[in-house]
């Protein structure tokens, strides 16, 4: 299926992501560099490693921003497409690629104080400045031009697992408790579990001895 811009975006809906990203570095994934430069960070559901994909650390480490993102989308992408993971890109500059390790379309919003900018599909340059288009990045080439400004995107897609998936993403929600955001699920017993910033998954690597 084609491109297709959809509906605009209130920007009222995005001033609180915004203002987040702002007070908030969410830093440079380096397994983002080889697509382009610029802090490009994954919530929701990602692959670990050898391990089952299961929820992004910057999930609970921003549960607050993981709130606003899955509030976000009940209200502008679910009537379009499903989801399991929510890329969030602070001025990132994205360099020709396909998104190899996702399947089907995504959905994808920019927003911020900037000009320019459009994404460019197979040498069509589309705006969507305050508006969201579909795309499946995981078969169509993909950049971003140049622009003036700062300039955020917020990209809903779903993750092509090597592995069965740990917990599904609605497995998850963030409440905040005595004044602190954490994120929400229930263990193998049904007993409910918490995680943030003091209180994360375990890492893959954790433990491991690193081989010279």
């Amino acid at each position: 299926m084609p491109p297709r811009l959809v509906g605009y975006v209130d920007r009222s809906d995005v001033e609180p992501i915004k203002e987040y990203l702002e007070a908030y570095n969410l830093g440079v994934n380096k397994y983002r560099v080889k697509v382009g430069e610029g802090v490009s960070q994954c919530l929701g559901i990602v692959s670990k490693r050898s391990q089952a994909p299961d929820l992004s650390r910057q999930s609970w480490l921003h549960p607050k921003l993981h709130f606003m993102l899955m509030e976000f989308g009940e209200k502008y992408v679910r009537q379009h497409i499903e989801w399991t993971s929510i890329q969030v890109n602070c001025n990132y500059i994205c360099a020709p690629h396909k998104d190899t390790g996702n399947t089907g379309d995504s959905y994808i919003v920019a927003f911020g104080n900037f000009v320019g900018g459009e994404i460019c599909i197979e040498d069509v340059p589309y705006n969507i400045h305050l508006r969201g288009l579909i795309f499946d990045g995981s078969q169509h080439l993909h950049w971003t031009k140049d622009w003036q400004g700062f300039r955020y995107s917020i990209v809903y897609h779903t993750l092509k697992p090597r592995f069965p998936i740990a917990r599904p993403l609605g497995h998850y929600s963030a409440v905040k408790i005595d004044g602190i955001w954490k994120i929400r699920y229930l263990d193998e017993n049904g007993d409910p579990q918490y995680l943030w910033k003091n209180n994360g998954l375990p890492h893959p690597l954790k433990g491991r001895i690193k081989i010279e």
